[in-house]
């Protein structure tokens, strides 16, 4: 009976797949049963340790093998420096008596620690560095040569376009795709070059790693890692080349309308294509609008071709997505629709100053859902574009550049005060004011009898629109400093005119 259990313990530890014993990339032994608290990891690694260590004390001789058998476990010295311990539980898993297995793993680690050393020799660092310097040469001799077939076959490309567009005799409109083709041809060129140089570096990087031991384990990690992905891409890649081409197809075909609506967009918007029926103005908006519809048609289509189209979990998800989209979009489309209006409309654009409901900001971005506003106070608010076609907007900034935007501000003088008087003095403030134009001139308007004062409306022409905070503040310093030096005394808030005793109102 107690046989049968110290066999069925060996055999389940014998299964178990154990902790390598690993020094430069290559495994020792296997390590699969514990020792008191220690872990088969553990020991694998405190095993590891203590060979490096000897390997690097130069005074340690690797020959100099030292074992000490015990009642259950057998050590192994080097000059007298523990490495392991070979336990009766490691000689049951692995099948054999104590003393073999002490054996074997002793000659290991002379072993081990010889190849240690020799990796890291001076003659042995010195082959591998000249070995590195070569492949470093080598890889930059190939990328020359990539950088210089890649040149030529851009000069030759360049050329034959221009040799197909002049021997095809196109006319004016589709002169304009040659840039496209170029760009699509060019594109594809430079993915395969680097694509090439990616390779080249990755095969040289790998190399040198493999030079030197202590980047050996690297080196392995890099070149396993490549070979596991071109065996898996390149059997992935066959059995999905059908569909692979489908996908390829449809791409182009709707990358390839798409390139050819932006160059008829850069055609009307130059101007070297003019119709009475179009607007250039339209250009853009339509242009957005016929990406969106092709990119969602090229989608349609390629989804089943694409990798998992065809499972019932990514349909369930499609069917899902379809729902949510469907009760959602209400709301969104109403958004999108109010979005291509306002651009239509030229509403306003991007680096306008308006005013939307009670946001007073400059436009950051028009998109076809919300309109971005970054605030005076640098805070951005998002209005959905539907809000945005329901209320009212004010745009600053629609005539600032030609007639000038009028900014204003007003103040209360009391009746003493000759308002030809004030006049000249808001004028004064107003022309000391930054961005404030010269011509046209300020200038002012009375707006209000009250009972203890006149009110008076100061107004200045501005092609600054984002700067109209400024330009208030601004008056209203310069205000204060005229009609001090002037002796005017600012009825805001209301003081009566006949003194009872109350000091001036006018800053000493």
């Amino acid at each position: 009976m107690r046989i049968a259990l110290i066999l069925a313990t060996a055999a389940s530890l014998y299964g178990q797949p154990g902790a390598p014993v690993v020094v430069d990339g290559q495994t020792l032994w296997t390590v699969r049963a514990p020792l008191g608290t220690f872990s088969p990891e553990a020991r694998a690694a405190d095993v590891q340790s203590n060979i490096i260590h000897i390997a690097d004390d130069a005074f340690r001789n690797p020959a100099d093998v030292r074992i000490v058998p015990g009642p259950s476990d057998t050590m192994i010295l080097i000059d007298r420096v523990y490495v392991t311990s070979v336990t009766d539980e490691d000689a049951r898993v692995e099948g054999a008596s104590r003393e073999a297995l002490t054996a074997t793993r002793s000659r290991a680690v002379t072993a081990a620690i010889e190849r240690y050393r020799a990796a890291r020799s001076a003659q042995s660092l010195a082959r591998a560095t000249a070995l590195s310097a070569g492949a470093f040469v080598l890889m930059i001799f190939a990328f020359i040569a990539i950088h210089l077939i890649y040149k030529r076959l851009s000069t030759w490309l360049e050329n034959a376009i221009d040799r197909a567009v002049a021997a095809r005799k196109l006319g004016r409109v589709l002169r304009i795709f040659e840039n496209t083709l170029e760009v699509f041809l060019r594109t594809g060129l430079q993915l395969t070059a680097a694509t090439g140089a990616l390779v080249v570096a990755t095969i040289a990087a790998a190399y040198i790693l493999g030079r030197f031991a202590a980047t050996q384990s690297l080196s392995d990690v890099i070149a396993g890692s490549v070979s596991g992905a071109v065996k898996n891409g390149a059997f992935t890649l066959a059995s999905y080349l059908p569909n692979l081409f489908v996908l390829a197809v449809v791409a182009v075909l709707t990358t390839g309308f798409i390139r050819a609506a932006k160059t008829l967009k850069l055609a009307f918007q130059s101007g070297r294509i003019v119709s009475k029926s179009f607007h250039a103005e339209w250009a853009a908006p339509t242009y957005r609008l016929a990406q969106l519809l092709l990119t969602v048609l090229g989608i349609v289509v390629a989804f089943p071709y694409l990798p998992g189209g065809d499972s019932p979990a990514l349909r369930g998800a499609s069917i899902f997505v379809g729902v949510l989209v469907s009760l959602g979009s209400g709301s969104a489309m109403g958004n999108v629709i109010s979005g291509f209006i306002l651009i239509y409309m030229r509403a306003f654009k991007a680096g306008d100053r308006v005013q939307i409901g009670d946001a007073i900001g400059d436009v950051v971005e028009q998109s076809l859902l919300v309109t971005r506003v970054r605030t005076i106070k640098n805070a951005e608010v998002i209005v959905p574009n539907s809000a945005v076609l329901g209320g009212q907007v004010i745009n600053y900034s629609a005539y600032a550049a030609g007639d000038g935007l009028i900014v204003h501000t007003s103040v209360t003088i009391g009746y003493n005060v000759p308002w030809p008087t004030v006049h000249e003095l808001l004028i004064a403030a107003a022309l000391k004011t930054p961005f404030v134009l010269q011509d046209p001139k300020p200038f002012v308007l009375q707006r209000a009898l009250n009972d203890f004062h006149v009110g008076y409306e100061i107004n200045v022409y501005t092609r600054a629109a984002s700067r109209m905070v400024e330009i208030q503040a601004g008056l209203h310093k310069n205000i204060q400093e005229c009609f001090k030096e002037g002796g005017v005394e600012i009825m805001s808030p209301t003081y009566l005119a006949m003194r009872d005793g109350n000091a001036s109102t006018i800053p000493s």
